[in-house]
């Protein structure tokens, strides 16, 4: 071998020798932001979804093209699908989606590889159950309150024990007669907690009903709900003094006066059934007075409303009242089966029933006009009977009509 060949061999080494040392594997540095994807609690069969950036940094030797997958949960997904193709400090972004169908833990691997480079970042989860609320109670009826004066009232909201969320909750009433006396009206309450709600009810008109509005955070419960708020201003002593006016005023004979103070009091007893067992009284009231201006038929009217609609409430003295002027009032306006009805019920209640505001009406005047009533009905023998009861002296009294009438004329003429 020549110098000129071995100078050839040894040149072509070196070169061989320094093409070797230029010669680097490739390797990849991929990095999570973040390094770890924590959804936290997600209500079951909802959705959440967050941001994921993936890096080839500088550190890498090249641009990286691989494939991103999700692995160990199908309950996680991604709005990424294709290769993945990143140039050295350049990064993506993907959003991850969590959508549990449970009540769970849930846990996953996002993982970016190719043949030289292998990177997983972890995510997290957890199924929950949804916020579910009660509260009681569902009606806040505070009654009557004196004009001035106040009442306070709870309503009590529990955040359910299996409820996944801490309860987010939102109260409002339009109404300035109800407030909240803490002045809070938001809160936030924990699984398995109750909270009471002070509600304040100061009233400025006779009477209120408002909803109070409960906006939350539960998807298992109607949004808004609403509790009914109702309160009366409570005019029992307006009522009472103008019962007394006219009471008053009948007494004195001022029929239309005292027509007008139980109109008074009708007006406020109307406000609520609260105050039916005087509404009662002041509609009786006006029967006798009206009655005693000769207006049979509001009278009438009168008597029979406050036994019918007011039934339930009426005092025991107010029904006799009542009863008499329905019988006497009945009479007059030809209802005699009405009028038969109320006579029998009085007498039989208080044989010796005497009008405690005007004594000259008593229970004569009743029988008479249950004796009338009978006459005009043709029940003689019931009318001759309650003759003699009436008018012993003359009994037995004859069941014939014309002599029949002729006693009762010359004995009504005498009460």
């Amino acid at each position: 071998m020549n110098l000129r060949n071995i100078f050839f061999l040894a040149f072509s080494f070196l070169l061989f020798m320094f093409a070797c040392e230029d010669k680097v594997d490739p390797h990849y540095e991929i990095i999570f932001e973040p390094t770890e994807l924590q959804f936290g609690k997600v209500e079951a069969n909802q959705i959440m979804s967050q941001k994921v950036r993936i890096k080839n940094t500088d550190n890498s030797t090249g641009a990286f093209t691989g494939e991103i997958n999700i692995m160990d949960s199908p309950k996680f997904t991604m709005d990424f699908n294709g290769v993945l193709t990143l140039q050295k400090n350049e990064s993506k972004e993907i959003y991850i989606t969590f959508r549990p169908s449970s009540v769970e833990s849930y846990t996953a691997k996002l993982t970016v590889s190719n043949e030289e480079s292998f990177a997983e970042m972890y995510i997290n989860g957890e199924g929950v159950s949804p916020v579910s609320f009660t509260y009681s109670p569902n009606v806040l009826e505070f009654g009557m309150v004196e004009e001035g004066g106040y009442k306070d009232m709870d309503l009590t909201v529990t955040n359910n024990a299996d409820s996944g969320f801490d309860l987010e909750i939102d109260f409002s009433v339009s109404s300035s007669e109800f407030s909240f006396v803490d002045g809070v009206t938001s809160h936030i309450i924990q699984p398995g907690k109750s909270q009471a709600i002070p509600i304040r009810y100061s009233p400025t008109t006779t009477s209120v009903t408002k909803q109070l509005i409960i906006n939350h955070n539960s998807s298992v419960k109607t949004n808004p709900m609403k509790v009914t708020l109702s309160g009366i201003m409570d005019k029992t002593t307006d009522i009472i003094s103008a019962i007394s006016d006219g009471w008053d005023a009948f007494e004195n004979s001022d029929y239309s006066g005292s027509s007008s103070q139980f109109q008074i009091a009708i007006n406020f007893a109307n406000t609520h059934e609260s105050y039916d067992s005087l509404n009662a009284e002041a509609t009786v009231g006006r029967g006798w007075a009206l009655s005693f201006e000769r207006k049979y038929y509001g009278g009438y009217y009168d008597f029979s409303t406050s036994l019918d609609k007011f039934n339930a409430s009426i005092s025991d003295n107010t029904r006799l009242d009542a009863l008499a002027g329905k019988a006497i009032a009945g009479r007059l306006v030809n209802e005699y089966g009405n009028s038969i009805e109320a006579a029998i019920d009085l007498l039989s209640r208080k044989a010796d029933y005497q009008f405690s505001h005007k004594t000259s009406v008593d229970y004569k005047d009743v029988r008479m006009s249950l004796i009338q009533s009978y006459y005009n009905t043709g029940m003689f023998t019931e009318a001759a009977t309650e003759m003699d009861l009436l008018d012993p002296a003359n009994a037995p009294h004859s069941t014939d009509p014309s002599l029949l009438l002729a006693s009762i004329q010359a004995l009504s003429g005498s009460l």
